[in-house]
């Protein structure tokens, strides 16, 4: 991974500010972290890890608030078998296919509630949640794919923030995704610049930087597609 340091540095070189005079450390890096936000808010799999979720009793279960989580990717399995053993593949299915095989599948007195998870239902637009069937007894975990949002640069500077060693700290996200955040900070830089033609290099930043999320958006979804087939 990439250090905000490195982007910062070569940020100074292409704006002309090797001093970091007009555009401080600390500057650049709120508007890395707001590059990264907008990057993992359209394309959530640029941030992602394997978390062992423990589930509550019931169908309907939340992600947990302390992890930043921005989406839920996919549940692969059951966790938590004797002796570190896999568990039961869990496949992805429909609230609507449920509904209809089994109307009354919320129910425990219908369809008891097992520690064992056998599919689970994900709404996109409802990012922080998702069911599993049969219900859970409150025992059950579950080995899922989530999107992270990375912590802040800012938050994690440690050191002085006019020093560029200081921001030696990794931005969290594969080195591919370099260029189209070092378009997004040049892109805020020359927005607040107000010298000539300040406003169209920014316009062209903002255009590579929304061209790259575009085209790794179309690629992300051309990839789903085919893997569901």
């Amino acid at each position: 991974m990439t250090f905000a340091s490195a982007v910062f540095k070569r940020a100074s070189g292409l704006l002309f500010d090797e001093d970091f005079a007009r555009w401080s450390l600390h500057e650049l890096a709120e508007w890395l972290d707001e590059g990264v936000k907008t990057l993992v808010s359209v394309k959530p799999s640029a941030s992602s890890r394997q978390v062992e979720l423990s589930l509550v009793r019931g169908t309907r279960q939340t992600l947990p608030a302390d992890l930043r989580i921005v989406q839920l990717l996919d549940i692969m399995r059951n966790a938590g078998g004797s002796n570190g053993s896999a568990g039961r593949a869990i496949r992805p299915t429909t609230r609507s296919e449920l509904d209809s095989n089994e109307p009354r599948w919320h129910d425990a007195g219908y369809v008891p509630f097992r520690r064992e998870v056998r599919q689970y239902v994900h709404d996109p637009a409802l990012p922080d949640e998702f069911y599993v069937f049969p219900g859970n007894d409150g025992t059950g975990k579950v080995l899922a794919a989530v999107s992270i949002l990375p912590e802040s640069i800012a938050s994690r500077l440690s050191g002085e923030p006019d020093v560029l060693a200081s921001w030696n700290i990794e931005i969290g996200l594969h080195e591919q995704y370099d260029g189209a955040l070092m378009d997004y900070i040049l892109y805020r830089a020359n927005l607040k610049e107000d010298t000539a033609g300040a406003p169209a290099r920014a316009t062209l930043h903002f255009q590579a930087f929304a061209g790259f999320l575009g085209y790794q958006a179309q690629a992300q979804s051309t990839s789903g597609k085919a893997g569901g087939g």
